[in-house]
């Protein structure tokens, strides 16, 4: 049987309480990106004001079960966060308290990357590996912060054998990892785990988990879209001389789609090699049709059958046994998972078996603003 322990704590780590009165239904683990939110119903009355309720309070939840009798701490942690908002209900005489929990990786959106009142890291001319560039990235956040949940080591973090000379200039720590991912290898992506560790490294060459049909999941659902493909990038950086102004396409993608285009700028791009692997990445990721495959995986607490779904987190990869030949173009042997949305009974969860790098699209590459307008830019591109 499954057991659950909830504990508050102060952001420097003292122990409030343990919620023995609180339960949650779900939450979210997600590659380039960490926990999502967790919504906590607290069972006290609604005038409730203990200390335990403050703003940024952090939260931890804990499982005990089969799977970690025998084990050294005999539990596992699987979430920690902490209190961004509750909310005090009353209503036709019920009352409740919902706190809602943000995963730690949301603060490294809130803060400007910086050392001391150092802004800008230019690398124009001292070119750096990706990996090498974000442990310093990650120096600074634990260095600048007061009690920094996050922290990583040369495992988690690792090199890329890929330089950069990028001009990292007013971003928030969130805006720099993006960049980096988008200037790594294919199939590289980053994740911030339950513990706070944060992971930068590629897809495992070896499936992490097997599912099998009929024993850890009753079904799968593929969806096929064209509707998100982008098949060229027009490329503009005014801090080039000439200004650069390149069209990125996958001919195969046009012939069979058609041309698909999207653009930006990106002026803190410096030399052509970071433009090239900017755009032709992005290309690479947005070519093809989506193909969206998830399946809900039975916890092994409620029967004889299922799995150990604390097991599994985003960036892991898997096989599916129990499907007819005819489907060996969907279920590869080496799937990467990219989401996990939890629940004590199941964890549902979606793969991308055909494009490992696509993790998670946005309208534009890795956030950058900008538009191709104004004095100074090309009439002309090129290719």
């Amino acid at each position: 049987m499954k057991q659950i322990l909830i504990k508050v704590y102060r952001p420097n780590g003292e122990l409030l309480k343990v919620l023995d009165n609180a339960t949650f239904q779900t939450f979210s683990k997600e590659l380039n990106g960490g926990l999502g939110p967790c919504t906590i119903e607290l069972g006290e009355k609604f005038d409730y004001s203990g200390e335990d309720l403050k703003l940024n309070n952090d939260v931890e939840i804990i499982i005990s079960d089969k799977d970690t009798v025998g084990t050294s701490e005999g539990y596992k942690v699987i979430y920690k966060g902490y209190i961004s908002k509750y909310t005090l209900w009353t209503l036709s005489n019920k009352e409740k308290i919902e706190i809602n929990l943000l995963g730690y990786y949301t603060k490294l959106a809130q803060d400007i990357w910086k050392s001391g009142t150092t802004i800008i890291f230019d690398n124009i001319g001292s070119a750096k590996d990706i990996g090498t560039q974000f442990r310093e990235l990650m120096d600074r956040y634990i260095a600048e912060t007061s009690n920094p949940k996050l922290s990583y080591n040369s495992d988690t973090i690792k090199t890329t054998g890929t330089t950069t000379e990028y001009k990292f200039e007013k971003l928030t720590y969130r805006q720099g990892i993006d960049i980096l991912k988008s200037l790594a290898p294919a199939n590289w992506f980053w994740y911030v785990g339950e513990s706070g560790m944060v992971y930068f490294k590629s897809k495992p060459t070896t499936a992490t988990h097997k599912f099998i049909l009929g024993r850890h999941f009753s079904g799968i659902v593929v969806e096929r879209s064209m509707e998100k493909i982008k098949n060229a990038v027009l490329f503009y950086s005014d801090n080039l001389s000439p200004a650069l102004l390149k069209l990125y396409t996958d001919p195969t993608s046009v012939q069979g789609y058609g041309r698909r285009i999207t653009q930006t700028a990106d002026n803190r791009v410096g030399v052509i090699t970071d433009a090239d692997k900017i755009a032709e990445s992005y290309v690479a990721e947005h070519k093809d049709p989506d193909i969206r495959v998830t399946a809900e995986i039975i916890d092994n607490n409620e029967s004889d059958l299922g799995y150990d779904i604390e097991s599994i987190n985003p960036g892991d990869t898997c096989t599916f046994y129990g499907f007819d030949e005819s489907l060996a173009d969907i279920f590869k042997e080496n799937m990467l998972i990219t989401r996990v949305d939890y629940s004590l009974n199941k964890a549902t969860i979606t793969i991308e078996p055909l494009k490992a790098g696509i993790i998670k699209r946005t309208e534009d590459i890795s956030g950058r603003v900008g538009s191709i307008e104004g004095e100074g830019v090309p009439t002309v591109y090129t290719t």
